[in-house]
């Protein structure tokens, strides 16, 4: 399936309440979803312009990534993980992430995308 062995506790060491990594995690799956070009300048400058955009630290906004893509929050550059996987396997390992953290409730999702068209202007 490609996905990594994830549980709650691999996202423990990170800065953040369950809450908000997973906003975090949605927020760039969404972002990822609508990315055309998938390359490591294309998901880099996605990624910095959202963490711009919820006036976070782009390490902080990397941090649950690392752990969703590499299963670990050291690895090298996530990013370059995400080019070599592809947008597919990228993308399945951060819905991953999300169901391992407890997922979204309809009710959660709609307030996280109100506020990402918000953020985005969309």
């Amino acid at each position: 399936s490609g996905t990594l062995p994830l549980s709650e506790a691999s996202f423990a060491q990170l800065k953040g309440e369950r809450e908000e990594l997973v906003k975090l995690l949605q927020f760039a799956l969404w972002r990822l979803e609508a990315l055309r070009h998938w390359s490591r300048d294309t998901i880099w400058d996605d990624l910095k312009s959202l963490a711009d955009s919820l006036e976070v630290k782009i390490k902080d906004l990397l941090a649950p990534l690392f752990v969703a893509i590499a299963g670990s929050s050291a690895s090298f550059s996530v990013v370059d993980s995400m080019e070599l996987l592809g947008p597919d396997m990228s993308r399945a390992r951060l819905r991953h992430a999300i169901e391992v953290l407890g997922g979204v409730s309809k009710k959660a999702a709609k307030r996280l995308e109100k506020e990402y068209q918000q953020l985005t202007g969309a």
